[in-house]
């Protein structure tokens, strides 16, 4: 009987199962202050969190909570703009009130006068998401200040200012739709010191609508987690040596680990000739991943070839059940490992 074993979509981690976040608020047309910049005194230490203003500035950690962008604040740029070229689209989270959008402020109102030097900063670490990320401000003289732009790269250059004491807002301009985690950093030096004091990086996460398959998939399962060791495609919170683009593609659990084998393999003989049958089920769902059956005489190397001789297709509830047939005769063919490939396109 040939062996079956999958090939899985990207490299193995193997983690401990992720932590149930507590909460996952969902900022949709609300103020608030996403960037709250918080100083506890007795543990000298500086922090970034959500602040629902129109709350009570219930407080949020990072990954308690997600922005999201509704698709209708797609906007096509008009030539002569900084934002990019005539006709390419550009997603915003505007610096001023708009109706059905969230309205995302910066802040260091708590941190009281006298405690330090004036003003301070909230540095751009890193981006992960499909697109850039632009933050800007438009003066009221017309003129626009861009102050973020992950187009050239991220250096400290990525920084703003928040005045001690003080309240702003910007404009969040996103090149695409799709999950953005922007990790920011909130700095500042008390007086009568002379080095910095830092928070830690601080993700954020950000639904820019319409998402892809995959994202809503991650989205649902972690709702608010920032960790790509827990959400990302390779990696493997359950622990069970499939990871997260593997279990995506094939509908399995990729919170309680199970056997990572999807792929079921069968004898056929007709008419004297002995075949193996390879069987998988893909959900309807996963639109944006594609399933594959290879074959190799040996592990060592492997001599993979792709098998596409579909003959039989099923669908029950959300499962689409695939059934391949080898062309090599079992035997006549030194065939003997199969794999089962996700590709995320």
């Amino acid at each position: 009987m040939p062996s079956c074993r999958p090939l899985l979509a990207a490299a193995l981690l193997t983690l401990a199962p992720p932590s149930a976040t507590a909460q996952c608020h969902h900022f949709t047309r609300e103020h608030v202050d996403l960037l709250s910049i918080r100083w506890n005194a007795s543990e000298a230490a500086l922090s970034l969190m959500a602040s629902d203003d129109d709350h009570g500035g219930t407080l949020y950690a990072s990954n308690q909570c997600v922005v999201v962008c509704p698709e209708s604040m797609k906007f096509i740029l008009p030539d002569g703009t900084p934002f990019g070229s005539a006709g390419d689209p550009l997603w915003i989270l505007p610096q001023s009130p708009y109706a059905g959008t969230p309205y995302i402020g910066v802040s260091a109102e708590t941190i009281a006068s006298g405690s330090f030097h004036d003003p301070m900063t909230i540095t751009l670490k890193h981006l992960d998401g499909p697109g850039h990320f632009i933050l800007w401000q438009a003066t009221g003289l017309g003129s626009l200040e861009i102050r973020m732009d992950t187009r050239d790269g991220i250096t400290d250059l990525d920084t703003i200012t928040p005045g001690v004491g003080a309240h702003e807002h910007y404009n969040w301009g996103f090149t695409t739709s799709g999950v953005y985690r922007l990790t920011f950093q909130a700095g500042g030096r008390r007086l009568g010191h002379t080095t910095n004091t830092l928070s830690p990086e601080t993700p954020f996460t950000f639904h820019i609508l319409p998402l892809r398959p995959f994202e809503v998939w991650t989205a649902t399962n972690w709702p608010c987690e920032c960790n790509l060791k827990v959400i990302g495609t390779a990696a493997d919170p359950d622990g069970d040596l499939a990871p997260n683009a593997f279990e995506y593609g094939v509908g399995s659990n990729p919170r309680q680990p199970d056997s990572p084998s999807q792929l079921t393999v069968s004898l056929v003989t007709t008419q004297g000739a002995t075949h193996s049958l390879l069987s998988f089920a893909h959900p309807l769902s996963a639109t944006d991943a594609v399933c594959e059956v290879v074959a190799s005489p040996s592990l060592s190397p492997p001599q993979w070839t792709l098998l596409t001789n579909t003959i039989a297709t099923t669908v029950t509830g959300d499962l689409r059940h695939v059934t391949l047939q080898d062309p090599a005769r079992v035997d006549q063919s030194q065939r003997s490992f199969y794999q089962l490939r996700v590709r995320l396109e």
